[in-house]
C-alpha cells in the first residue's frame, strides 16, 4: 500500500510544473570603466579562492576601451571559461571585447567536490543576468552566447534581456536526448524534488573519462543538471505568451548529438517564430559531421573545431576590423 501511495505521489509531483521562483532585474552598468570595476570585482574574488583552478577565472579580453560589439561566452555544464579561451580569442582579434565569466559552482580545484550541489535555477539566472549587465558597458552592440548549460542561460536570456542584439543558443541543453520528448518536462520536474546525487559522465571510464578536458568535472549533480532544465522549460512557457525580448536569435543545434533533445530546441525556435516580432533563425551542423555535444573545446579528441570555428564566426558575421589586434 505504502509503495503505491510513494509511486502515486512521484507521479503527481513529475506534472506539477517547476519554474524559477524569482527573476532578477537588469542592473547594466554605464561605462566601460564600470564595467572593469566590476569584471575585476569578481576576478579579485576568484584570485582569493584558493580553491578555485586559476585556469577556470573568469576572463575578459578588452581593446581598453568601450567598443562597437562585444561577446558573453556562458560556458557548458561542468566545463569552465577556459572551454571558450580559444575562441574568444578569434572574436577579440576581429574587434570584439570578450567576456567569459565563470558559472557558478564551476572551475574549483577537486573535480570530484561537491560545490554544484550548492547553486540554484535563481542563482544560475541572476549569474546570466549580471553578465550582461557587465556586458552593457563593454559594447555598443551586445552578443550573448552559450554551450550546452551555457545555451540554455542564453535561452532564457533572449527571453528576458532587450539590450541583447543577437542571441546565439548552441546546442543548448533543454532538454535530455534519450528521454522522449513528451517526457522531458515530467522528468524534469519529478528530478527537482528526488535526493540529490552524483553521475558520472562516463559510467566505465569515470574520472579517467578520456573526453573530459583536465579543469573538467567527470561527474555532475542531477540537481544541478536540472536547473538548466527548469529555466528551460520556464523560459517555454513564457515565450507561449510574449515574444523574445532579443533583436535577433540564431539557435544553432548539432543533427549528430547524444545529449539534448533537439526536437524540444526546435520547438523552443518554432514558438518564438509565431510572435513574428524578432528575427529568429536556426542553424543545424549536419550529421554526417558526426560532432560531439560540446562543440568547442578544441582539446577534445573527437572535435572538429577547424570546421566549427570558421561556421560560428560566418554565422555571427564577424568581419575582421582595421586596426584590430
Amino acid at each position: 500500500m505504502l509503495i503505491c501511495i510513494g509511486m502515486l505521489a512521484l507521479i503527481i509531483l513529475a506534472f506539477i510544473p517547476v519554474q524559477i521562483e524569482t527573476s532578477p532585474t537588469p542592473d547594466p552598468v554605464q561605462t566601460y570603466e564600470q564595467a572593469l570595476e566590476r569584471v575585476e570585482a569578481v576576478q579579485y574574488q576568484e584570485r582569493a579562492n584558493l580553491d578555485l583552478n586559476p585556469i577556470c577565472y573568469t576572463r575578459l579580453l578588452t581593446h581598453d576601451q568601450k567598443v562597437e560589439r562585444t561577446i558573453v561566452f556562458l560556458h557548458g555544464f561542468t566545463s569552465c571559461p577556459e572551454q571558450f579561451a580559444q575562441l574568444g580569442d578569434e572574436f577579440f582579434r576581429r574587434g570584439y571585447n570578450v567576456y567569459i565569466p565563470r558559472l557558478p559552482g564551476h572551475g574549483y580545484n577537486d573535480r570530484l567536490g561537491e560545490a554544484l550541489k550548492e547553486v540554484t535555477p535563481e542563482e544560475m539566472a541572476a549569474f546570466a543576468m549580471g553578465s550582461v549587465d557587465i556586458a552593457q558597458g563593454l559594447g555598443e552592440h551586445v552578443n550573448v552566447s552559450g554551450l550546452s548549460g551555457g545555451g540554455a542561460l542564453t535561452v532564457w536570456l533572449a527571453q528576458e534581456r532587450q539590450d541583447i542584439d543577437l542571441a546565439v543558443p548552441m546546442a543548448p541543453f533543454l532538454g535530455v536526448g534519450f528521454i522522449p520528448t513528451p517526457l522531458n518536462q515530467p522528468f524534469a520536474n519529478l528530478l527537482y524534488h528526488l535526493p540529490d546525487f552524483f553521475q558520472w559522465w562516463d559510467p566505465v571510464h569515470k574520472s579517467g573519462n578520456p573526453l573530459t578536458a583536465p579543469y573538467a568535472y567527470p561527474r555532475y549533480s542531477i540537481h544541478a543538471m536540472d536547473d538548466f532544465l527548469v529555466l528551460g522549460f520556464s523560459t517555454r512557457r513564457a515565450a507561449q505568451d510574449a515574444a523574445p525580448a532579443a533583436e535577433s536569435i540564431l539557435m544553432i543545434t548539432n543533427a549528430a548529438d547524444p545529449s539534448v533533445n533537439n526536437p524540444i530546441n526546435e520547438r523552443m525556435v518554432a514558438i518564438w517564430q509565431e510572435h513574428a516580432v524578432v528575427q529568429v533563425e536556426a542553424y543545424e551542423f549536419p550529421k554526417e559531421l558526426d560532432l560531439p555535444h560540446d562543440l568547442i573545446t578544441p582539446t577534445r579528441p573527437d572535435n572538429r573545431v577547424d570546421l566549427v570555428y570558421p561556421k560560428l564566426l560566418e554565422l555571427f558575421e564577424a568581419p575582421v576590423e582595421i586596426g584590430s589586434q
